[in-house]
């Protein structure tokens, strides 16, 4: 191609390699805008012989799309239906929608970026990558446009009919976080995993979360139901014990399973001593030793010392609750493999697994509204659950199909001259061009006046 020559000749005045990598970057931007632009453009010359007899040719009016390699302006046909309607054979054949000026790619990496930093922070990302103009507020719309394509996909995943299997190690764990909707009111997040516990650590694992407790406790029973012979197992449940999370609550998820161990979080068991005893106090450090130990009595010996210590009726009141919560859930503190079953690994991972979503959803002063903190929820789900890539490739890529067949001669003999002219800056939407004013009376009868 003369392309690749010219190129090369393009090279001989750089003084370093920063203005060679710069040329570089440039010249295959505007090489690849020039390619797609008359791509388009000879797609659109396919059309024609698809268009019905009896719809009228209006014009051509020019589009701008975004690419992640930059923005590109073509023209295609307008034409005019019976009906009096206007439509545009190109864009109805890529289902592109009106006034929507970003490409299928673009938005499915604004999306991945968008679940794991601010709307800010992203269009800033973006419009360094791809020499663009985006605002958070776009990528806001992008973010939930996107979301509403992978709940799609997760449905059409959940519906696929799987072998359901017997396995030794199956473990549910579920547990709670907050965060904060518009408003400064806080709304509770759902968060549960399946997973086979292994020595090695978890495996086939999925994770599933929702505002509404019970909409996320049917997804986890479906779930199991579909991909497990539950009368078959022994089923592992692990939580705090929390409101919603008790072991009679967990036990619900698997009412048909053949036997259920129910374990307490250790974490959460620890930190309910250390926050009542406190952590500077020695007694907290031996109280952990007991527990970790399953040492029942010397627990009861440290809460005794601990009660004679106590001067402020606060504490009295925090010590008899703790004693309450170690009657009712001493029996779960033991590990599975305590009980017998030696190839089980680690339980209560859930705590460390809300980190995921912690991180985009919390922190810094960060609100949400419904719509955004769903929509931020199943992209970052998706991700969680090694979702996000293939829901949203086979969305968008379902969503407009491209089946063209152009010639490629024109595209061939792209020179890296008609790449190099100089490029005004311009604005997306906006045409440019020259405007002749005839002023009467005056020597410069034809004068040029530049937007």
């Amino acid at each position: 191609m003369f392309i690749l020559a010219d190129f090369i000749d393009s090279l001989k005045n750089l003084d370093s390699l920063f203005d060679l990598e710069e040329q570089v970057i440039r010249c295959l931007r505007e090489m690849f805008q020039e390619i797609v632009s008359k791509y388009l453009i000879q797609l659109d010359e396919t059309l024609v012989s698809q268009i019905p007899s009896d719809h009228t040719f209006i014009n051509r009016q020019p589009r701008t799309i975004n690419f992640m390699f930059g923005a590109v302006s073509f023209e295609r046909r307008c034409y005019r239906k019976t009906d009096g309607t206007n439509y545009f054979p190109l864009d109805t054949h890529l289902k592109l929608a009106s006034r929507k000026r970003f490409s299928p790619y673009f938005k499915s990496v604004v999306s991945k970026i968008g679940q794991m930093t601010t709307m800010r922070n992203t269009a800033d990302m973006i419009n360094l990558a791809s020499q663009t103009d985006i605002s958070a507020w776009a990528v806001d719309k992008i973010v939930r446009e996107m979301a509403d394509i992978v709940a799609v996909e997760e449905e059409t995943l959940d519906k696929e009919i799987v072998h359901r299997k017997k396995v030794d190690n199956l473990v549910i764990e579920g547990d709670a976080f907050e965060v904060r909707e518009r408003g400064k009111q806080r709304v509770s997040v759902h968060h549960y995993k399946v997973y086979e516990s292994t020595n090695a650590g978890p495996v086939n694992k999925r994770e599933f979360v929702e505002t509404n407790h019970l909409k996320a406790r049917k997804q986890v029973c479906d779930y199991l139901e579909a991909h497990y012979k539950l009368s078959e197992m022994v089923v592992f449940l692990a939580s705090d014990a929390g409101p919603g999370y008790d072991p009679i609550s967990m036990r619900e998820l698997v009412p048909g399973a053949k036997k259920v161990e129910y374990v307490i979080d250790r974490y959460h068991f620890i930190r309910k001593f250390e926050q009542t005893i406190g952590l500077q106090n020695p007694l907290s450090r031996k109280a952990t030793a007991a527990i970790r130990g399953h040492n029942l009595n010397q627990l009861a010996a440290i809460l005794d010392t601990f009660e004679s210590q106590i001067t402020i009726g606060k504490d009295s009141e925090k010590l008899t609750k703790l004693r309450h919560y170690l009657s009712r859930n001493w029996k779960y503190i033991k590990r599975p493999k305590d009980r017998g079953y030696k190839y089980m690994g680690k339980l209560g991972s859930a705590e460390s697994s809300h980190r995921a979503f912690t991180y985009r959803l919390k922190k810094q002063g960060k609100s949400w509204s419904k719509e955004g903190l769903q929509a931020m929820l199943v992209l970052i789900l998706a991700r969680v659950n090694s979702h996000l890539n293939q829901d949203l490739s086979s969305g968008l890529r379902r969503l407009r199909e491209l089946k063209i067949e152009v010639s490629l001669e024109s595209i061939k003999s792209i020179r890296f001259t008609d790449l190099n002219r100089k490029i005004r800056s311009h604005h997306i939407g906006v045409k440019i061009g020259n405007i002749t004013v005839l002023i009467d009376n005056n020597p410069l009868i034809h004068q040029q006046v530049a937007p």
